[in-house]
């Protein structure tokens, strides 16, 4: 099976850097690229590529502006953010707008692969110094947050761990020898019980409460 991806940057030297990249992958061809939002959101829609690896900033339309546009038309693409920016509320803004994977544009060439790889797998990926600085930018209450999780089963915690650590559905099945209907009634009950909504509600929890579950 071959996956198709399209490269969105204002900077062609980044564009044809990741093109060789990805071009060295099994399984995965680049269909398209574009050097502005308008053109990455035209290219998106008529294409429908499987995924996206998208500049947060560039000129039209930025990431953030394209994420919100294809989760109003559900166009299947799934989108991975590539940023220079370590700025916390753009990521969680991202994250609600339902975007799959973070990438630093100074990252590691093996986390490339990795991202690119549990996003395409259906996924979610957050290279590790972005998920810190998620992390220290958030700090809820320790006694709501502790209440909040008191009400989960030890099951609902132990997926939780799970979702923190980037697993999918399927890999917390495996790991807990259930079912993925399962996993998927849990992650719903605590979803519930946490008063959390929106695609990527879950897993902002996780990430942002890891070192307290």
């Amino acid at each position: 099976m071959e996956y198709s991806i399209i490269i969105a940057d204002d900077h062609p030297i980044v564009r044809q850097g990741m093109k060789s990249l990805i071009a060295g992958y099994p399984g995965m061809i680049i269909t398209g690229e574009a050097g502005d939002g308008l053109e990455a959101l035209r290219l998106i829609e008529k294409t429908e590529p499987d995924l996206a690896l998208i500049d947060i900033n560039m000129p039209g339309l930025g990431g953030i502006e394209i994420l919100k546009e294809i989760a109003k038309k559900k166009t299947g693409t799934r989108i991975i953010i590539n940023t220079a920016y370590k700025d916390a509320s753009l990521l969680s803004a991202a994250l609600e707008y339902g975007a799959a994977g973070f990438l630093l544009k100074d990252t590691a060439l093996v986390e490339i692969k990795l991202c690119l790889d549990k996003v395409l797998s259906g996924g979610k990926y957050i290279s590790s110094e972005l998920s810190d600085i998620l992390l220290k930018d958030k700090a809820p209450d320790s006694g709501i947050l502790s209440s909040s999780l008191s009400a989960l089963t030890l099951t609902e915690r132990k997926i939780l761990k799970y979702v923190a650590l980037n697993k999918t559905t399927k890999e917390i099945a495996a790991e807990l020898f259930i079912s993925y209907r399962t996993v998927e009634n849990h992650r719903n009950n605590i979803c519930k019980k946490l008063n959390l909504s929106g695609g990527n509600a879950l897993l902002r929890f996780a990430l942002d409460n890891k070192e307290k579950l």
